[in-house]
């Protein structure tokens, strides 16, 4: 489930709609915020992906 919301086109297209504002309003903390924590959030994600694929080799190899 939120690995079909977090690679969502309409999720980056709103964050990237939000950076520009923000930038061209000023706010440059909100500009880099809020990909931040989605850049924090792809990444958590690739490496709960990389665990799990792992420890289902190993599963695979002791069986």
């Amino acid at each position: 489930m939120i690995n079909e919301i977090l690679h969502s086109r309409l999720i980056a297209f709103f964050l990237g709609l939000w950076a520009m504002y923000c930038a061209s309003i000023g706010a440059y903390d909100g500009a880099v915020f809020i990909p931040l924590i989605y850049g924090m959030l792809l990444l958590l994600n690739h490496m709960d992906q990389k665990k799990s694929t792992r420890s289902a080799k190993t599963n695979a190899q002791n069986k």
